[in-house]
């Protein structure tokens, strides 16, 4: 991925982050050591996109990021935050995310999205993921934040 579409990303991301969530957002150029990949439970929030261009992303938010994010977007307390919550938020923020890209990178909105899908997977390694071409990683002080960006 180009470091010009990479900026954007992070541009984009960062201010949805802080403003709807209160969250910051680090790029992380290199890949973290092993033991910082992170393992365990995490949301996948998919949304594609069509028009001028076809693709879709993928984000992996570690569990904790996930329901920290719904904590502050609804306004619950922490012990309150149901795994159905934590999944609508994680798709709206992919919504979000890549509604504001594409506004950057369609400013004559050729491009419209799909309806944004999230589940939990038990047991997930960002591992896994090392190696797609379309791979941004942003550190949180939840842990790290895995989006891969897939263009058709």
């Amino acid at each position: 991925m180009d470091q010009d579409l990479r900026r954007v990303i992070f541009e984009t991301f960062s201010e949805v982050f802080e403003t709807m969530f209160f969250t910051f957002l680090e790029p992380l150029e290199e890949t973290p050591g092993k033991e910082d990949l992170g393992q365990g439970r995490f949301v996948e929030a998919a949304i594609s996109y069509s028009g001028g261009c076809n693709g879709r992303f993928l984000f992996y938010f570690p569990w904790e990021l996930g329901k920290n994010i719904t904590v502050n977007f609804l306004g619950v307390d922490e012990d309150e935050v149901q795994e159905g919550q934590v999944k609508d938020t994680a798709a709206e923020t992919a919504n979000m995310a890549i509604g504001g890209l594409l506004g950057k990178l369609d400013p004559g909105g050729k491009a419209s999205l799909a309806i944004p899908q999230a589940r939990v997977l038990a047991e997930f390694s960002p591992e896994t993921l090392l190696g797609e071409s379309g791979l941004c990683m942003f550190n949180t002080e939840f842990g790290i934040l895995w989006v891969v960006g897939i263009h058709a």
